[in-house]
Formats: C-alpha cells, structure tokens, sequence
C-alpha cells in the first residue's frame, strides 16, 4: 500500500493545532479521539509500529488512572494522578513530534520554512540546532561501542564514561556543524533553489482542514463546559 506522504508545513500545522488541542480539552474522549486519530495518520504515513507503541502507552496510562489509583492510599493517588494526567496531556505532543522526525529530513523543513518567508536568523540557529542531536546521538553511540569492547560495567564507570567525553565533544560538534553550514552557503542571502518538492497536495488541504475542525469541536466543547 502506498505511503501517505505529507508537506512539512502541514506536519508543523499539525504540530501546533495538537498542541491546543490537548492542553485545552478537558475530557478523556476527546483525549482519546486525538490519540487515535494520530495513530492512524502514522500507520497511513507507515510507521504502524509507532502508532502501535503510542496507542499502547496511551492505553496504559487511562489504566493506570481508572484501574488501578482507586485501589491506592490517599498519600500515593495525588502525585501519581497529576503524573498520570499531565503524561496523558503531552503524549498527543509527543506523537507528532516523533512522527516529524521519523518523517521528514531537515532539509525539507528549511525549505517549507522559506517557503512561508521565516527570517534567516531563525533559520540558521535552527538548521544547526536540528543537525546537532543526531551527532550527538552518533558520538554515544561509538562511546557505547568501546565500553562493550573494554568490557567497562557498573553504572558509576558508565556515567563517567559516556557524560564527560560527551561534553568534551558538545563544543566541537557545534563548531563542526556551524563550519559545514558555512561552507555550504546558508549565510549567502541570495535566493536558494532546491530538488525537492515542497508544495501542498489534496491529502495535505484535507489533513489541515480535519485538524482545524477537530481544534473547533474541542473548543466548542470547552467553552460549553465552561458555560
């Protein structure tokens, strides 16, 4: 089956309208209708195994408030409700997040991004910022590989193994990242041109339009309740 395939603007759209969504709606079901609408535009964009995980986490969580908190002290349900409640709140969040990233490679994002005029100095920072993690992530990755190697264990020997030559190398993976974006130009003002493909289609206009009148039916039913 073919994959769906979205813009990133409408990635980033989304991002946002869930952000409303979730920390402005105060019932489950809408909660619940969010979540798994999410998890069929990532089995659509196919990665169902995502959509899976999130479902399950989600799932665990009303569990754990609905099933097993009433059969607990009164000292133990406060903390552990607020911890259940604000978790359930950002997952929506985190869905969207990972999808992004699962997704969408950060040159498509630049040129989204240029395409709806954001500054330059925006650009720039966050071009960087976004290529940094994943070297990151590749540098622990290869500290990991030579502890397994030296045979190192113990997690007093791991933290000092894998956080300090971590922070060693954070200076000089940006100066690194800050180089290589130099060099290839993205201080040039002049206007860029790309390869890709970056426009909106069908399946993006119905994805934002679904989005905004999910945001509307959320925010009906608030100020509702609110009445």
């Amino acid at each position: 089956m073919k994959k769906l395939e979205l813009d990133p603007r409408t990635k980033l759209a989304l991002l946002v309208i869930v952000n409303v969504c979730a920390f402005t709606t105060t019932s489950i079901y809408f909660e619940a209708a969010t979540v798994l609408l999410l998890a069929l535009l990532l089995t659509a964009c196919g990665c169902p195994k995502l959509a899976t995980l999130w479902a399950a986490v989600f799932g665990t969580l009303v569990g754990i408030q609905f099933l097993v908190l009433p059969h607990l002290p009164d000292v133990l349900v406060s903390p552990f409700f607020i911890m259940a409640v604000f978790a359930r709140k950002v997952l929506p969040c985190g869905m969207v997040g990972t999808f992004i990233l699962k997704t969408t490679s950060v040159r498509s994002i630049m040129v989204a991004l240029s395409k709806w005029h954001v500054p330059r100095t925006f650009l720039i920072p966050l071009a960087v910022t976004i290529r940094y993690f994943p070297a990151l992530r590749e540098e622990y990755s290869h500290i990991r590989d030579a502890m397994k190697l030296r045979g190192i264990r113990g997690p007093l020997k791991k933290i000092k193994c894998i956080y300090l030559p971590l922070l060693n190398s954070a200076s000089q993976t940006a100066d690194e990242l800050s180089a290589a974006a130099i060099t290839r130009g993205i201080e040039n003002p002049a206007p860029k041109t790309s390869v890709l493909d970056v426009r909106f289609h069908a399946q993006d206009y119905a994805c934002t339009a679904m989005a905004f009148v999910f945001l509307a039916s959320v925010l009906a039913a608030r100020y509702g309740l609110m009445a």
